[in-house]
């Protein structure tokens, strides 16, 4: 009975597991890179690295508030997101449909700065989150995935629970391939095996509620709606500046993150870091003259596990020390992933040698493996290379990220589908190399006015990471030389 339980928790960790890691791996890798987004979004802005750091004063919130009326008097949907430790400038954004994009501000005065349109970081938390297929289908598709991924990991665990110490103990990194890769999957699944089911557990309940409404109904209150303060007004609109101070006065010195604009109100939202759960606690204010109309704040029970859900997610409250840790983790468990691919294919080869469809797996299998980070590190150059002045740039930026993926996907295809597996495989991880290691020169010689100031540390952190990975697949396409 036992044996029969294993087997089938067998067949079913390979087929969930294989057609939801195609997914999950890009999920994780989107993920992954999102932590840092903020801080991948200041790298592709080097034009920002010469603006010293100043704490932002009121002469530049009351002039970026009037900038952001006179686009709203256009028909224009903006707000106003705040400096912050990890963003130190105003941005006037709006929402693309992908990304919030709009024009930087000088935090002292609140002059438009001379910086590149770009989406940024924000690209890969698109991904993470919806795979860049919109908030409904993205959605749902990677909620599948993630609960495909819970089923993966109670399998696993089923299938492996007999052996499962003698093989922690015996890791074999330098054996047969096989064999490594499963004992790398092994040790990385249940090392991680709180992280992964945490990630996977908090992510589906975020997007439940949105996905279906009827399971939220009756555990979420229903928004209060922003208090309207009168007619609609057109101006003169009172200054921000007393307005902040009120709200800092509500939420905290250096808690408030955002700005929105409505009908004849203000409304003063609080940053997602500045508490444990992430809610949209926020004080209303009126356009007109300023004064206090409301404060909302979200109560106890489920809408406060709620946001507590999705600041365990987000991590957006955490210190760097924190954030690295999840990066880690994340990219351990991304390669947990993509080792259990490999596992897969190596099994099937025995089987189905020479098919189309193991062909057709092998490709797909290289291309979110190593094609999606390939495509990731051609987003990063094509910031720096495409001109800074040209018309949506933004969107040609992500052109780039997807024509590289494209690339690779049919790279992939056309090796594979030729019977040469393993060279696909090694090309792919050069290319990845060459980049990588190539992403700190090309940083230097493209801001060589900036590259050796003081405070660099945004960007010598996307470089060391981006050359750590470049390394990384150097190594392992030695690797699959030595294996042949």
């Amino acid at each position: 009975m036992r044996d029969i339980l294993r087997n089938r928790m067998g067949w079913l960790h390979a087929w969930v597991g294989f057609v939801g890691g195609l997914v999950l791996v890009v999920a994780f890798t989107g993920g992954t890179l999102a932590l840092f987004d903020t801080e991948i979004t200041r790298w592709m802005e080097p034009e920002l690295a010469a603006l010293p750091e100043a704490a932002m004063t009121g002469e530049a919130l009351d002039h970026a508030g009037a900038q952001v009326w006179a686009l709203r008097e256009k028909g224009q949907n903006v707000f106003l997101n705040l400096p912050s430790a990890r963003d130190p400038v105003l941005r006037i954004l709006h929402y693309d449909g992908h990304a919030f994009v709009g024009p930087v501000l000088d935090p002292r005065d609140g002059t438009a700065l001379n910086s590149r349109e770009t989406r940024g970081g924000q690209l890969f938390f698109d991904l993470h989150q919806s795979l860049y297929r919109g908030p409904v289908w993205g959605n749902l598709v990677t909620e599948a995935a993630g609960i495909g991924l819970i089923v993966a990991v109670i399998s696993g665990v089923i299938i492996h629970f007999r052996n499962l110490v003698p093989n922690l103990l015996l890791f074999r990194p330098f054996a047969a391939p096989g064999r490594a890769w499963l004992d790398a999957h092994l040790v990385a699944g249940v090392l991680l095996l709180p992280f992964i089911i945490m990630m996977a557990y908090t992510g589906a309940v975020i997007h439940a509620p949105r996905l279906f409404p009827m399971i939220g109904a009756g555990h979420a209150a229903r928004p209060a709606g922003r208090p309207d303060a009168g007619m609609r007004v057109v101006g003169p609109y009172a200054p921000l500046a007393p307005m902040l101070a009120q709200a800092e006065d509500i939420f905290g010195r250096g808690r408030i993150g955002f700005v929105m604009f409505g009908t004849g109100t203000v409304s003063f939202y609080r940053a997602d870091a500045a508490d444990f759960a992430m809610t949209r606690d926020h004080a209303d204010f009126s356009a007109g003259d300023g004064r206090l109309v409301g404060v909302e704040r979200i109560g106890r029970g489920m809408p406060r596990l709620g946001g507590a859900m999705r600041g365990l997610h987000f991590i957006r409250w955490g210190t760097p020390a924190l954030r690295w840790l999840y990066f880690v983790c994340s990219v351990v468990g991304s390669m947990m992933m993509a080792a259990g691919l490999g596992l897969f294919l190596m099994k099937h080869r025995r089987v189905h040698g020479g098919t189309f469809r193991l062909a057709l797996a092998e490709t797909l299998a290289l291309a979110v493996t190593l094609g999606l980070p390939l495509a990731s590190l051609g987003y990063l150059w094509g910031s720096r290379l495409l001109p800074p002045e040209l018309v949506h740039r933004a969107d040609r930026e992500t052109g780039v990220f997807f024509l590289v993926w494209l690339v690779a996907l049919l790279h992939a295809g056309m090796r594979c589908l030729g019977g040469a597996v393993r060279p696909a495989w090694r090309e792919q991880a050069c290319a990845i190399a060459v980049l990588g290691c190539g992403l700190p020169i090309l940083d230097v010689v493209s801001r060589a006015e900036t590259a050796f100031r003081l405070r660099a540390d945004v960007y010598l952190a996307v470089d060391a990471c981006a050359l750590g990975f470049g390394l990384l697949a150097l190594w392992g396409q030695r690797v699959i030389v030595r294996a042949r």
